[in-house]
């Protein structure tokens, strides 16, 4: 199966999505939820660089 622009687009609007339902957790006592927040922001920030094109590779 390929993955189009639409669907990485998609893929991060939901991933950021993610990201701020995690930071709303986060103000409770849980570094679980501050851990994946993280996490997320910095996989949709690759897939960001893939979908604009760079792939981070010399």
């Amino acid at each position: 199966m390929q993955l189009t622009r639409t669907d990485l687009g998609n893929i991060i609007k939901y991933l950021d999505d993610a990201a701020k339902l995690y930071d709303a957790l986060a103000t409770l006592p849980m570094q679980k939820a501050v851990c994946r927040s993280h996490m997320i922001k910095q996989l949709t920030s690759k897939l960001k660089a893939k979908l604009n094109g760079k792939t981070g590779h010399h």
